[in-house]
Parts: C-alpha cells; structure tokens; sequence
C-alpha cells in the first residue's frame, strides 16, 4: 500500500467522523505521523475464518468486494458480542459538563498468548479483536493487490475500534459492532441489511453497488416487529404488549442477550421511556461474566428486562438489589482472563 493513500483516508475521517482518531497498522511500513500507532499485539484469524479466506482466494467467480462482504456476514453470523468488558468500564465524571468512559486495556486490546488461547473456547470477542482478525482477513484477500488496504480506526481514547479500506478506488469504515446502534453482529443474524458499513469514497461505485446487492431481498425490519409497531399506532394493543410483540419476535430467531438488550432498548427508548440499567451475572457457563439488563416504569409499576433470560416482568425493587449489580465498580472481580 502507497503510503499517500493511508493519509487520505486519515483525512477523509477527519472529515467524516466526529471525535478524534487514529490508524492502527501492523509494523510494517515507514510512516512516522502522530496520528499513527503500530498495533501491539499480532493480527491473526480464528480458524474458522482462516479457513473462509483460503476458500475465498482460490474463488474465482466472486469479485473482492464480494468476497470481503462474505467474510463480514460469516463474522457477523459466527460471534457474539462480550458486552462483559463493559463491566470493567469506568465513568470519569470529573468534568460535568464531558462525562467520559475509560476503557481498560487489558481487556482484549493489548493482550498476550493466554488471553488469545482462551478465547478460543468461546465466540465472544469485542471490538479490538473483530478488528484485528477481519482487517488481517482482508489484506490475506488482497494478497499482492497493492490498491486497496485494511486498517484498524480506533478512537484516542481506545473506545472502540473498526476496520477501515482505503485505496485507489473506494474508502470505507466497516463497522460490524457500531457501539451506539443495533449491531450488523444482530442485525444479520435476523436476516436485515446491513448498516455498519459508512462509505467515505467510491468513485468506482464498486463498493456501493456490492452492499446493494448483499442487501437485496433483505428487509430493514423484522415484519414481526413492524407489525407490532403498526398494531400499537393503532392503539390494538398496549404498550407493554408490542414491547412483549417485540421480544418474542426477537426470541424466535435466538438471539443472544447482547442482541436481546440493545434491540429492546432501541425499541422502548424510542417511545420515549427511560431506562435504568443494571447487569446479571451468567451463572450457566464456566467463567463468571456480566450481561446488561435494563428496567423502567410505566403507570407505576417497575418493569425489568432481563436479556440473559429474555424476559420482561414486573418486578419488586428489592428484588433487583439482590439479584442484580447496579455499580460495577463496587462489584469489579478478577476475570479470568479470555
């Protein structure tokens, strides 16, 4: 890759994105910008897209931009989510007026042999890795194809990381776990279009026209859910039932708790209700680990929703203080460490 195109597209972002931002490479070139950071830890792929790729490069009959996408939507179907980092989350609220979140490295972002090994034993990752292992899929891709390169954006305050494409024709953030919206990790597990993909440039049009067509025949919205929502507009039912609608809908597609919590958020938030979040602990698996829940009122009842169980209840407040963790901090606990 030609030096000049990872500084257009560190400018594109500038443009582009709010915030301030970074490019994370593997250490190999010679660029020496601020803005530029070599990565610490070795990009590298879970066998079952190592072997994805192999399949992909000896497949003459699909475009790059096809096979890139192929890879996108087996990442998407093949793993979760591991909302238990934010658990280890921290709010600096030192300055009321920019409340901000401290992520902690050790947490999948500089990590060693150990932590790698362990998370074989599981389909959890978070953004750090999705980053890594799809930034590496798609230059494996590329192989001696010096027009297009992937990188990793990351956020100065180590936040959140995505996979970004630059070249000649086309730039790209591809973003499989947006942070503030429901995830393409959710959203193409239920069969939707995909919506983390942000293109900065595409002269070609190439890019653009393979998302249209991953996306044909594929619906922005579950029917289920919009016809709970046009059933409750029309005052059939109430809201608790399209909330109640909504999840069953969500539920018959298996959705994990990660997913279960922020489609259920979108939705209840949406009308204009307040949650307050809270978090369970997953007692059914080896390692101790945390899910996020959130609970509301309505007509003076409390109502909680419990993403690990995918349920939605009344529920007593005293019962939430012994069951749930409201301050993580009081209740931080060495994880195991993967």
């Amino acid at each position: 890759m030609r030096d000049e195109y990872i500084k257009k597209f560190y400018n594109e972002i500038c443009k582009s994105l709010e915030g301030d931002y970074k490019i994370i490479l593997e250490p190999n070139t010679e660029l020496t910008e601020e803005w530029i950071e070599y990565d610490q830890v070795k990009w590298t792929m879970d066998e079952s897209i190592e072997k994805l790729v192999k399949s992909l490069k000896n497949d003459n009959t699909l475009s790059f931009e096809e096979k890139m996408l192929s890879v996108y939507n087996h990442i998407c179907l093949n793993y979760i989510y591991d909302a238990n980092v934010l658990f280890f989350f921290r709010k600096d609220t030192s300055d009321p007026n920019n409340v901000k979140y401290i992520a902690v490295d050790w947490y999948g972002r500089i990590v060693g042999e150990k932590w790698i090994e362990n998370r074989k034993k599981h389909n959890r990752r978070i953004c750090y890795e999705f980053a890594r292992f799809y930034a590496k899929a798609i230059n494996e891709i590329l192989d001696s194809n010096n027009k297009l390169e992937a990188c990793i954006v990351g956020d100065k305050e180590n936040l959140h990381y995505v996979v970004g494409l630059t070249g000649e024709d086309y730039s790209a953030i591809l973003d499989l776990d947006d942070f503030n919206s429901i995830k393409d990790l959710t959203r193409l597990k239920l069969g939707l279009t995909i919506r983390g993909i942000k293109i900065l440039r595409d002269n070609s049009g190439k890019l653009q026209k393979a998302v249209q067509k991953f996306n044909k025949n594929r619906p922005v919205e579950l029917v289920e859910i919009e016809n709970a929502k046009e059933n409750y507009k029309k005052q059939n039912i109430s809201i608790i039932q399209y909330f109640e609608d909504v999840l069953e809908a969500l539920k018959s597609h298996n959705i994990d708790s990660q997913g279960i919590f922020e489609y259920m958020r979108l939705i209840v938030e949406q009308e204009e209700v307040e949650i307050e979040k809270l978090w369970k602990e997953v007692k059914v698996i080896p390692e101790k680990r945390y899910a996020r829940c959130f609970t509301f009122e309505i007509d003076g009842k409390t109502y909680l929703m419990d993403s690990v169980q995918k349920t939605l209840n009344i529920v007593d407040r005293r019962e939430l203080e012994e069951n749930f963790v409201f301050n993580p901090v009081k209740k931080e606990y060495p994880y195991y460490g993967g």
